[in-house]
């Protein structure tokens, strides 16, 4: 049976600031940044796209318009050449190089000078994602004291954050089509459940629930006077109004939304004797699936969607498994007439140290299509790399490659 989506394959880029002078870089630690021959292994599978790290960190650490694309280039160029289309982007949990943060006033337009900078060398560029999961990246940095600037239920620092990189993605966007007219606008963010176990934690859950199109919505100029967030924002966390404002000026609808979702997306929470809210795993049914969010995530924004992360800890069965149900979810979900646009199967080369969110250097490595092998290493195909190449026989191929040679 032909699949009615594009299924795409993509490597774990993962650059992240994780205190003041302390980051975690997975193209490097997955050896992917020292084998140019991956790019062929990805061609293997037959997919038709795939996101493709050009990391304003990487290429512009001294400034917005100094940067260095001679890894990018022969890299993005490659791709093309292959017939896979880059989908770029410019932060992958990163909160920008070190003369800026999350928290800076100056990070949007700093972001949309680099943008500018990269649609420049890359005007063929058909797809971007100026910023990889931006509420999760700004919920991890503030809210969990995980990433810099490590704040902690630090609702203000939140809010500012996750505007500061709603106006970024639209400035960069505007930048990017100054070069690239055409230039689609992709934005991926995590799909999440969330259930109360008590009472007392419903006005919570209830919170998080509708905070999970957050990103989204400021994106599409939603989130003004009378928007359920709006308060939140103004209000708990002290975002100016003429900041909203602004980012309602600049709005514009992703063309396609690429919702991640793992095992851990699915929380059910209740409140520990001390009065802290905590998550309960025994609670969450078996088995899990996005069918119901991604139904919901439609209703509620009306755009082109698919799942952007397909990928799982586990052994090759596990993963194969995992891969499997997301397809036949999106399938059900096409079938129903819904504009499903793709399946992207992640972690091409694997992933490391995710169990602690990047904070411990363990060294605990994770298969992907292909295995694990680190700077020194080879990767090697696993069951994943052929359930890819069943999918891609059956699937769309909607991806138009343009010719790299504008560059």
């Amino acid at each position: 049976m032909r699949l009615p989506f594009e299924v795409w394959a993509s490597p774990e880029p993962t650059f992240a600031r994780i205190g003041a002078r302390s980051y975690r870089d997975q193209l490097a630690e997955t050896g992917h940044e020292r084998r140019p021959g991956d790019l062929d292994l990805l061609a293997s599978l037959g997919v038709s796209a795939s996101r493709y790290p050009v990391l304003w960190e990487k290429c512009a650490p001294r400034a917005p318009e100094e940067a260095d694309f001679s890894w990018a280039r022969p890299r993005l160029e490659r791709l093309a050449q292959l017939g896979i289309e880059p989908i770029v982007t410019l932060l992958h949990h990163g909160s920008g190089p070190a003369y800026t943060d999350l928290l800076d006033p100056a990070f949007p337009a700093l972001l949309a000078r680099y943008a500018g900078t990269v649609a420049r060398a890359f005007p063929w560029i058909r797809r971007w994602t100026p910023i990889n999961e931006p509420l999760t990246t700004a919920r991890f940095s503030t809210l969990y004291g995980v990433w810099y600037p490590n704040r902690r239920d630090d609702d203000r620092a939140f809010g500012h954050a996750v505007a500061h990189e709603a106006l970024g993605m639209l400035l960069a966007m505007e930048a990017i089509r100054a070069h690239a007219p055409d230039a689609q606008f992709a934005i991926t963010e995590d799909l999440q459940s969330f259930t109360a176990c008590d009472p007392s934690v419903e006005a919570f859950v209830e919170h998080k629930r509708r905070r999970m199109y957050l990103s989204v919505e400021l994106a599409m100029g939603r989130v003004r006077p009378g928007h359920e967030l709006y308060g939140y924002l103004t209000r708990t966390c002290g975002v100016a109004p003429e900041l909203l404002a602004r980012i309602v000026a600049h709005a514009a609808a992703p063309d396609l939304v690429g919702w991640n979702y793992y095992p851990n997306s699915e929380r059910a929470l209740s409140r520990a004797a001390d009065g802290t809210i905590a998550n309960v795993p025994a609670r969450l049914q078996q088995p899990i699936s996005p069918l119901p969010l991604l139904r919901s995530a439609y209703d509620r924004l009306g755009l082109p969607f698919g799942i952007s992360e397909v990928h799982i800890d586990g052994d090759e069965s596990a993963r194969v498994a995992w891969l499997h149900a997301r397809c036949a979810d999106l399938s059900e979900l096409a079938a129903a007439g819904m504009p499903v646009r793709m399946l992207g199967v992640w972690a091409a080369f694997g992933m490391v140290d995710w169990a602690s969110l990047l904070r411990e250097r363990a060294g605990y490595a994770e298969d992907g299509i292909f295995t694990f092998a680190g700077p020194d290493g080879t990767p090697s195909e696993t069951a994943v790399a052929r359930a890819v190449r069943d999918l891609t026989a059956r699937a769309t191929r909607v991806s138009r490659v343009p010719s790299a040679s504008r560059s």
